[in-house]
């Protein structure tokens, strides 16, 4: 039987016949709380890689050695952290998203996640916060990592961070289909209502992009600062390059399905509205 297991904020999900272990949290000290409600783990598996999810995987591997899976397209990004904080900034990254939350260690010894192994485990693959970032269900329940947020966490932080917007707002959508009660990696469990408010999160980011272009064209610096503004003001550095890029996302997104027109005028991107 599945238990979650919780640190702090951070939630994890435990299977104890099995002595499997999703996640690992970001350092020494989250690794030694995680241990000390576990019996022994056999496998650990990265539901994704973000470093808040695995940063703490070589002081876990240090003190209970096992095997360490990830999905295969996770991967380029365990193997080599410092692409993580280089996607958010574009290109070399300045000191500030070097820090443990973004930059995780280096050449885990990783390898690639396939459920065939685990017949009794019931994987989902769960993309849009990450290209394959994966859950587990466990009859109506399903941990769900960063697929959701817990509704403290919407409050606090409710410009979400998705790599792909549009296919986490599909992913979202769907999730009531498959179980009634979802454990994100990050707040309260919650059932359909915190699908609810998820989904809410995320459309009204797009709203707020195609209202930052309405009327008229807008550089993608000005959409930016506008839906910040409206949205989430940043606080850290970290947290503006999160928006940011979380914000190309939806506009990228909009663009694709031909409501956004993106052109080159002199040194600016500017964006405006189809009809």
């Amino acid at each position: 039987m599945w238990k979650t297991l919780t640190v702090g904020m951070q939630n994890f999900f435990y299977h104890h016949r099995l002595q499997v272990l999703i996640d690992c949290g970001t350092g020494r000290d989250a690794v030694k709380k995680l241990l000390q409600q576990c019996d022994g783990v056999e496998t650990l598996i990265l539901s994704h890689a973000h470093a808040d999810h695995y940063g703490g995987a070589v002081h876990f591997l240090r003190r209970n050695p096992c095997r360490l899976l990830a999905p295969p397209l996770e991967q380029p990004f365990l193997l080599y952290p410092q692409l993580e904080p280089a996607l958010l900034f574009g290109g070399g990254f300045p000191t500030p998203l070097g820090r443990k939350w973004l930059l995780g260690p280096p050449d885990l010894p990783v390898n690639d996640l396939d459920w065939k192994q685990f017949p009794e485990i019931e994987g989902v693959t769960l993309p849009g916060h990450t290209p394959a970032l994966c859950g587990i269900r466990d009859g109506e329940r399903m941990f769900v990592a960063d697929a959701l947020f817990g509704s403290e966490i919407l409050e606090k932080y409710p410009l979400l961070y998705h790599f792909d917007p549009h296919m986490a707002l599909e992913t979202a959508k769907n999730l009531p289909e498959k179980a009634s009660e979802f454990i994100p990696s990050h707040g309260s469990t919650g059932g359909r209502e915190l699908v609810k408010k998820n989904v809410a999160c995320i459309e009204n980011a797009f709203t707020a992009v195609k209202e930052a272009v309405r009327g008229g064209k807008r550089s993608i610096e000005e959409i930016l600062s506008s839906v910040m503004e409206r949205i989430a003001l940043p606080a850290t550095l970290e947290t503006y390059y999160l928006n940011r890029s979380a914000l190309l996302g939806y506009v990228s997104t909009l663009e694709r399905k031909g409501e956004l027109k993106c052109i080159l005028e002199g040194s600016q991107v500017v964006c405006y509205e189809k009809f």
